[in-house]
C-alpha cells in the first residue's frame, strides 16, 4: 500500500519543526507568509492529506479549552456580489438549512464569495487551506463568467443543487421528478381532468428536463383525450406562446413554476379558480404561498449538503469523486392556505 505523508516527512524535507508544520496547516498568524506558503506548497507536492478525526478531535479539545472556535464549512458562491443572492427566497431557505446544520454538528458556515478572489479558483484554494478550512460547499450561482478551476483535491467537497453544476460533486437536490409526479396527483384529486405544466424552459433545463418527463410520463398514462402536453415557455415569447398553447391543449388546472399566469389568464377573462385550477411547483413568495402546491423542503435540501460535506471529512474522502452521488430529498403537497 501507499505510504501515508505525514506532518512529520514535511517537516523533515523543509528542516523545519514538526509543530510548525501542523500551526503552518491550520493557518495560525503566528507563522510567517513565508513559511506557512512553502509547507502548503510541499504538502501539494507531496499529496498530503489530514486525517480528519484527528483534526476534530484537537479542535473538540481546544473547544472544551476555550482556545478555539467551532470548525468553518465555506460557502462558495458566485453571484454578482455576496447580497444578491439574499434577495432569492429559495436561497434564503436553502442557506438557513445549511447554517442550522453546520451549528448542530458543531460547524460554522462562512461564505466566500468568488467575486472577492477577482474569481481566481487558485486564489481561493490557497485562502481555504492557509485558514486550515477542509470542508468547502459550492452554491448560489448567476451570470457565471469563466475562472480559473478551483482545485478541490485537499478538501471535503459537495454540491448544492444545481450551483456550479459543471464540477462533478456529490450534490443535494430536490426531486424533480417526484414532486412534479405529486402535485399532478393532488391536482387531479382536486377534479383536475386535463392538468398542464407550465414552467420556463430555462428551469426545466436545469432541473435535468426531470419536471418535463414526470409530467410526459403522468400523460402516458392517461386516456388520450384527457393528455395535455406540457408548456415549456423560451424566454421572450412567453405570453403570447401561453395563449396560444392554452387555446390547444385546453387545460383545466395549471401547475405553474414562476411565470405570472394569473395576470395572462385575467387579460383572457378567464378567473382562478372557478375557470381553471391554478397550483404552484416549489411556492417561492407569499403570493403563491396562498395556493396550493409544492413545499420543496428547501432546508432539507441544504442540510443535506452539508452532511455530505461532513461524511467526506469523517471518511477522508477529499477531492472530486469519480462516481458522484445524488441526494434528492421529496417535496410536500400544501393545500391552499386560505
Amino acid at each position: 500500500m501507499e505510504e501515508r505523508v505525514t506532518m512529520a516527512m514535511l517537516a523533515r524535507r523543509l528542516g523545519i519543526a514538526e509543530s510548525t508544520v501542523s500551526r503552518a496547516l491550520r493557518g495560525e498568524t503566528r507563522i510567517s507568509e513565508t513559511t506557512r506558503q512553502a509547507v502548503l506548497v510541499a504538502a501539494a507536492e507531496l499529496g498530503y492529506r489530514p486525517n480528519p478525526l484527528v483534526s476534530a478531535l484537537m479542535s473538540s479539545r481546544k473547544r472544551r479549552e476555550g482556545t478555539a472556535e467551532a470548525g468553518t464549512l465555506a460557502l462558495v458562491t458566485d453571484y454578482r456580489d455576496s447580497e444578491g443572492w439574499r434577495a432569492k427566497d429559495v436561497c434564503i431557505w436553502e442557506y438557513e438549512g445549511m447554517r442550522a446544520r453546520a451549528e448542530e454538528t458543531g460547524f460554522r458556515l462562512e461564505e466566500f464569495p468568488m467575486a472577492d478572489f477577482c474569481h481566481d479558483g487558485a486564489k481561493l484554494t490557497r485562502t481555504l487551506l492557509a485558514r486550515g478550512i477542509r470542508g468547502v460547499l459550492l452554491g448560489f450561482t448567476r451570470d457565471r463568467r469563466e475562472l480559473a478551476s478551483i482545485s478541490l483535491e485537499n478538501f471535503s467537497a459537495a454540491g448544492l443543487s444545481t450551483y456550479f453544476r459543471e464540477v462533478p460533486l456529490n450534490r443535494a437536490n430536490f426531486h424533480g421528478f417526484f414532486n412534479v409526479a405529486l402535485a399532478m396527483e393532488e391536482m387531479g384529486n382536486l377534479g383536475g381532468r386535463r392538468i398542464g405544466l407550465v414552467v420556463p424552459e430555462l428551469n426545466n433545463r436545469v432541473s435535468g428536463y426531470l419536471w418535463s418527463g414526470a409530467a410526459l410520463d403522468w400523460q402516458r398514462r392517461l386516456p388520450e383525450n384527457s393528455r395535455c402536453m406540457p408548456f415549456i415557455a423560451e424566454a421572450g415569447d412567453e405570453e403570447s406562446g401561453f395563449r396560444t398553447w392554452l387555446k390547444r391543449e385546453r387545460p383545466d388546472s395549471l401547475l405553474v413554476y414562476k411565470l405570472p399566469v394569473k395576470s395572462w389568464l385575467s387579460k383572457l377573462g378567464l378567473r382562478v379558480p372557478e375557470d381553471i385550477q391554478v397550483a404552484y411547483l416549489y411556492r417561492t413568495c407569499q403570493e403563491m404561498t396562498d395556493w396550493p402546491g409544492i413545499d420543496g423542503n428547501l432546508k432539507m435540501v441544504g442540510a443535506a449538503t452539508v452532511d455530505l460535506v461532513i461524511e467526506g471529512l469523517h471518511t477522508n474522502r477529499l477531492g472530486t469523486p469519480p462516481h458522484p452521488k445524488e441526494v434528492l430529498i421529496k417535496g410536500e403537497w400544501r393545500a391552499k392556505s386560505r
